[in-house]
């Protein structure tokens, strides 16, 4: 039979106006050096124009006020805690990424990508065994723990940290572990909702999906997932020149498998100018 690892992959982003100009730029490196199969990207209705005049007409919108059951982010926003209104976009992409477990297409996998991220070289996602593979990261916030606590009753045990920009994802775990906290979480709320109500500790920050799925995978269904480190990066903007070519970022892949541009937005639009008017890329950049 033929192994998961050769079988191409939906690749779900959810992307800011703002995040357009380097989500271009990873949708290219996506379709090089990634199984591909179609990228999904979650954003406003409004932003549907612009998003398929830079992203190409092959790649699908969805709109991300319908992809919640009971919950928009102007629903969101409302949300009574501190941290809100501003906190609200955070909390919802994620939700937004998650939810795509219960879209049905045929296959049971498809991969998170974050949209500010760039693929370098190619990436594999499944061992030879057909087990997801993990990338591991070293950050370690404890509310996103306390949290987890809260939502399936026992301690995560950190070891390292699945926040590094991507994930492999199999549906039927997910709306597995999303059910359970519908059911560990007393209410009639749905998954979003019991979550929100179920955050840990008092930092602005308090869930990943990252982590969430992550150990939820390691601690439910530890034969499922292998682990493995990739040299990346979160500060593309430090590390390519102020005018970057496309063959600067090849040059990076040499160091690195991915890196993301994790930067105030407007100065890195500013800085990705150059590398973006080389691609002529219609309808981005004029906002």
């Amino acid at each position: 039979m033929e192994n998961l690892s050769s079988r191409p992959l939906d690749i779900v982003s959810a992307c800011r106006a703002k995040d357009l100009p380097v989500l271009k730029l990873a949708a290219e490196n996506l379709r090089r050096f990634v199984p591909f199969k179609s990228l999904r990207v979650f954003t406003a209705r409004s932003n549907f124009g612009e998003f398929e005049a830079a992203l190409g007409s092959d790649v699908m919108m969805i709109d991300e006020d319908t992809a919640l059951n009971g919950m928009t982010l102007e629903q969101l926003r409302r949300f009574s805690e501190a941290g809100f209104p501003q906190g609200a976009g955070w909390y919802f992409q994620q939700f937004l990424k998650l939810s795509f477990a219960f879209t049905e297409t045929e296959s049971d996998y498809f991969l998170i990508w974050d949209a500010d991220t760039i693929p370098l070289r190619p990436l594999q996602f499944f061992d030879d065994q057909d087990r997801m593979l993990f990338t591991k990261s070293t950050e370690h916030h404890t509310p996103y723990f306390d949290t987890y606590k809260n939502l399936f009753g026992q301690v995560a045990h950190y070891e390292f940290s699945f926040i590094s920009q991507h994930a492999i994802v199999r549906k039927s775990l997910v709306r597995e572990m999303l059910q359970l906290v519908e059911k560990n979480i007393p209410g009639n709320e749905t998954w979003p909702w019991k979550i929100m109500r179920s955050l840990g500790g008092d930092k602005p920050n308090r869930f990943s999906e990252y982590e969430t799925w992550g150990y939820y995978v390691k601690n439910f269904h530890p034969g499922a997932a292998v682990y493995r480190e990739l040299p990346w990066s979160r500060e593309g903007n430090r590390l390519l020149p102020a005018r970057p070519s496309a063959a600067d970022l090849k040059k990076l892949g040499d160091d690195y498998a991915f890196v993301a541009f994790e930067a105030a937005h407007k100065g890195l639009r500013r800085f990705l100018k150059p590398l973006l008017n080389r691609f002529a890329i219609p309808g981005v950049g004029k906002r």
